[in-house]
């Protein structure tokens, strides 16, 4: 059973409390402080430093060290797609 649930561009936990959002291609957390950028298929931190990258299926941190993959995304998070967004949220959030 996931103990997060996206619902529109907001994530919320198991107890109906945000987490997280996302505006356009940033990530903020539930004290409305951006923690991220979205850019192609890569997550940067707000010193520009690469946080992860999305390759096929697999979720790489910033040493090319595999975190993840898609499906650990939607098994985590209930409404959860297959994109970057989903996995910029589950990077930051959830893992």
């Amino acid at each position: 059973m996931s103990r997060f649930e996206i619902r529109g561009r907001d994530l919320y936990d198991g107890h109906h409390r945000r987490v997280a959002s996302a505006r356009g291609r940033a990530i903020y957390d539930g004290n409305n402080q951006r923690v991220a950028v979205i850019r192609g298929d890569e997550l940067f931190d707000m010193d520009k430093r690469k946080m992860a990258t999305v390759r096929g299926t697999d979720i790489l941190d910033a040493n090319s060290t595999k975190v993840g993959s898609l499906s650990d995304v939607q098994e985590s998070i209930k409404g959860a797609g297959m994109g970057v967004l989903h996995v910029a949220l589950w990077y930051c959030f959830v893992r």
